[in-house]
């Protein structure tokens, strides 16, 4: 046949002289066909069908511009990094081999620059290959593979291209886009609009790292932007098939294989036990049994499935899985002889791991230590078990997830806690802190501000935070006293800020590395430019800008929980979500001394409104205090309404004289 080599990687050569007419066609002739062959070795032990949306092509771009380098490559210039594939379209002579080369950059002579590409990895530089037949206008898209890029390098062509001769094609998984955010200023509308291309560019069937170098499920990359993706997409069965390759790929028992120690290159061999995940899956690529940061993505996948879409029924079905792991970790903390290397006063500690992944470069570093951050994650977990066993009504386990997690974090605060400056240690530190509920009781806010006094004496007046602070400095600040601060941090200017990504750096997605000043962006050059796992930030839009999340009082947004924190600071905002229940929209505007506040909540659920302001409000044209409907609690010097469902318009008069 026509495809003579295909790789997922390195790519696919189609040479059209081997066309077969009509072989996919009923009656064809099957003469000269190898009859298949029986599986005999790795065969799977049954057969699922995988109940998500397939990968699609869903959009085709044309160059914004083509140039000729100066070695007489045509380099394509399609705009935007995405996940794609070729649309070649010539008319050229019988046995014109006509290549396609792909990058996510180009270097100071303009042509491709392949240092992000990863492909000294494979050996070789990922190109497609078109074999003309010479029958006229030819046409061609490569079926077995795809590529991850920006710019495309055309050759071996008898005269000059043009922007029908070459397009690209985007494709990935056909999930829904059931979430909507914009709001007043276009730097946070940009950053929306990084997150949500990258997240798609790596939904393929499983959720890539990258779309160009590895196309790696890896666990930990997952749960450091999990809720956004939420929140922007329908990846409910998406999410189980994946549950369910972790699963598969863990099933099994490895004598003397390989661990993480300590960061991603210091390791140790012991024996795993059936149900421990790796660091990656699917695929014959592990990297290793996953790390206590990596691997709890085994716990918190489930949960969030069932926090946004309401799905009781994972929790049980993941359960054993869940609470295997949270033992297996506990187990870390208490190993005698691996303490011997760190502290051997420490009963709750876990020492091993990767720590938070990829943070910004700066003159001064101010790391997050790494048993910080996987202790914090295995606290987490026994969090969610002592939730979930609870649910399941599994009362002896409630009781030891309890305890547990008590133990957790009483050690956490003797071994990390400050009580004098008030602060964890970074960024990431008390971030992960304020939003697990490890903060000493009155101590938030203060708390709060360390995060703050960090970034002005640390960061230049912005973030330090890898994948696992970036998912949460947001949102911990608005929600702990400073939503001035962190809306300073998405709307900073120049150098240290987001906006240098796309200013300086030419960013149209998230790197692996951000790249939100000089040192960091020539630190980032060989390194993925689209990682989805830099894309946790985006939750602070929807929650805490236009002021939607699920309530815990009702997970699977039963209860919506609406309270926009930035009203001081823009003048308007709006975001919907299509929940389980239906859609749920949030929109509010201000203009002189009046905000108007439109929500809507869905049939068979009700919202939990806090209001921005105190002060006159009216519902609907009527004063709150009248609406008999209402049902109000006070909670932290807040007014807290319970709204059944329906349509409300609600008006706050005099801002100037109604803060909290």
């Amino acid at each position: 046949g026509p495809i003579r080599e295909s790789n997922i990687y390195l790519g696919e050569t189609y040479d059209a002289n081997h066309e077969i007419d009509n072989w996919n066609m009923s009656g064809s002739s099957s003469d000269g066909w190898e009859k298949a062959l029986l599986a005999t070795a790795n065969t799977p032990p049954r057969l699922v069908p995988q109940m998500i949306p397939p990968i699609r092509k869903k959009e085709t771009l044309s160059a914004e511009r083509i140039w000729q380098d100066s070695r007489g490559k045509w380099i394509y210039d399609f705009g935007v990094n995405v996940a794609g594939v070729p649309l070649l379209k010539v008319k050229q002579p019988k046995g014109t081999k006509v290549t396609i080369r792909f990058a996510e950059s180009i270097d100071s002579a303009n042509s491709l620059d392949f240092q992000s590409t990863g492909w000294i990895h494979h050996g070789e530089i990922f190109k497609d290959q078109y074999i003309c037949k010479g029958k006229g206008v030819e046409e061609w898209s490569p079926r077995f593979t795809y590529h991850g890029y920006r710019y495309a390098e055309l050759s071996g062509l008898s005269g000059k291209p043009d922007l029908e001769t070459l397009k690209l094609i985007v494709v990935h998984s056909d999930v829904s886009n059931t979430g909507q955010f914009a709001c007043a200023n276009e730097q946070i509308n940009k950053l929306h609009e990084l997150a949500i291309r990258t997240v798609k560019n790596n939904l393929h069937g499983i959720p890539t790292d990258c779309p160009i170098r590895e196309k790696c499920g890896w666990l930990g990359d997952v749960h450091a932007y999990v809720k956004m993706a939420n929140m922007n997409f329908q990846l409910e069965n998406f999410w189980h098939k994946y549950l369910e390759d972790i699963r598969s790929g863990a099933s099994k028992e490895e004598k003397n294989t390989l661990f993480h120690e300590r960061y991603n290159n210091t390791f140790y061999f012991a024996d795993k036990a059936a149900g421990i995940p790796y660091m990656i899956a699917p695929g014959k690529r592990l990297c290793g049994v996953a790390s206590p940061d990596w691997g709890t993505v085994q716990v918190q996948l489930p949960w969030w499935i069932y926090v946004y879409y309401g799905n009781k029924q994972l929790l049980s079905d993941y359960y054993p899985q869940m609470k295997q792991w949270t033992l297996y970790v506990n187990s870390l903390a208490k190993d005698e002889e691996r303490k011997k290397l760190y502290d051997m006063r420490t009963n709750s500690i876990v020492y091993q791991g990767l720590g938070d992944w990829c943070p910004p470069k700066y003159a001064s570093e101010n790391k997050t230590p790494v048993e910080f951050t996987s202790t914090a994650f295995h606290y987490l977990d026994t969090k969610i078990m002592r939730e979930v066993a609870g649910i399941l009504g599994k009362a002896e386990d409630e009781a030891l997830f309890s305890r547990l997690k008590e133990e957790i974090a009483t050690e956490m605060r003797a071994v990390f806690y400050d009580p004098e400056n008030k602060t964890f240690g970074s960024q990431t530190a008390d971030a992960m802190a304020l939003d697990l509920g490890i903060v000493p009781e009155g101590d938030e806010d203060k708390v709060s501000r360390s995060i703050v006094e960090n970034m002005n004496s640390h960061s230049e007046g912005f973030m330090n935070c890898g994948i696992f602070g970036i998912s949460r400095i947001g949102s911990m600040l608005a929600r702990h006293g400073n939503a001035e601060a962190a809306w300073q941090m998405f709307t900073k200017k120049g150098e240290h800020s987001f906006e240098w990504m796309w200013t300086a750096a030419d960013a149209t997605t998230l790197w692996e590395s951000l790249p939100i000043n000089e040192i960091s962006r020539e630190g980032a050059l060989n390194a993925s430019h689209n990682h989805p796992m830099q894309a946790g930030y985006d939750i602070t839009f929807f929650e805490d800008i236009a002021g939607i999340a699920p309530d815990p009082s009702g997970f699977g947004f039963k209860v919506i929980r609406f309270e926009p924190l930035f009203c001081d600071y823009l003048p308007w905002a709006k975001a919907q979500i299509v929940t389980p229940y239906g859609v749920v929209s949030s929109n509010w505007e201000k203009t002189g001394g009046t905000l108007k506040w439109e929500i809507s909540i869905p049939p068979n659920s009700s919202g939990l409104v806090i209001p921005p302001y105190s002060g006159k409000c009216t519902v609907n044209g009527e004063e709150i205090e009248l609406c008999t409907f209402l049902k109000m609690e006070k909670k932290e010097d807040k007014n807290h309404y319970t709204f059944p469902s329906g349509n409300y318009q609600l008006i706050f008069h005099d801002l100037s004289a109604s803060t909290y």
